[in-house]
């Protein structure tokens, strides 16, 4: 008997490009028929918060600890950590789900997790446009529009891989303790204050600044925010820092998924 021929490399690549694409137009529509009021108040959840915390530091009077624009300031801020934080929550519950992929053989979690993870940074990059927009041009601030637009694209990206590496073992994590999700999500929204949404590192006294930077999150924050700060402080900033996390937590997060796949599929 002759063995089956593996299929080409393109007919695989194909097939699995149409799974993945498949896959994001139901997360879509099953989002939209529970409530499109509630989806669409999800992709503006950082549009939210944004005018939240506006608010608050209108009320008390404080002023941009860069540029002329507490919003530009601010919002440079939000969108990096918001990438991070649902990309990474996304690509979690899409490994410790699984129940698509046990019922449809060519569906593997990995398919409902990459999935998960394109089309939330879609849906953030079309919200950050917005967002932008508007402050450039309903808010008139000229710095909104990125002086150097290649840094912010490199920058979005760059987190993304990282929320997708961190998901994949948080979702490994998860999937023999409940209780994972919970801890993370208390974990993320401390991270806010860690991550200079609020501040510029490079102000901070030495010895909080030596301890801040252990944060990946921070150096993605720093890293968008020289595409639209010609001037921005950058001593804080290390690429190859987030750059490393962004390959290693994606390796890490392979390995152990494919550590544990069966165990995963049994406890389920």
């Amino acid at each position: 008997m002759t063995a089956l021929a593996r299929p080409r490399f393109g007919t695989a690549l194909a097939v699995q490009v149409r799974v993945v694409v498949s896959l994001m137009l139901r997360e879509m529509r099953m989002h939209a028929k529970h409530s499109r009021l509630s989806y669409l108040l999800e992709m503006l959840e950082p549009m939210l918060q944004l005018s939240m915390m506006m608010a608050v530091f209108s009320a008390i009077g404080r002023q941009a600890d860069f540029g002329t624009s507490m919003l530009l300031f601010l919002g440079t801020g939000m969108i990096p950590y918001f990438v991070f934080m649902h990309i990474s929550s996304k690509a979690m519950t899409a490994l410790r789900g699984g129940g698509l992929s046990k019922g449809v053989p060519l569906v593997k979690p990995l398919d409902l997790l990459v999935a998960r993870a394109l089309l939330e940074t879609l849906q953030l990059a079309v919200v950050a446009i917005l967002l932008f927009s508007f402050i450039h041009i309903v808010m008139g601030v000229p710095e909104a529009a990125p002086i150097q637009p290649l840094k912010v694209v490199s920058a979005f990206l760059v987190i993304t891989a990282t929320a997708i590496g961190v998901g994949i073992v948080n979702g490994v994590i998860g999937a023999f303790f409940r209780l994972w999700a919970v801890v993370y999500g208390v974990f993320g929204r401390s991270l806010l204050f860690l991550s200079a949404v609020f501040y510029v590192p490079d102000y901070m006294p030495t010895q909080i600044r030596d301890w801040l930077v252990w944060n990946p999150v921070l150096h993605g924050v720093e890293w968008f925010r020289t595409g639209f700060y010609l001037t921005y402080p950058t001593e804080c900033l290390d690429k190859t820092y987030l750059l490393s996390w962004a390959l290693g937590s994606i390796f890490l997060g392979l390995i152990l998924e494919r550590a544990s796949r069966r165990r995963r599929m049994a406890a389920k």
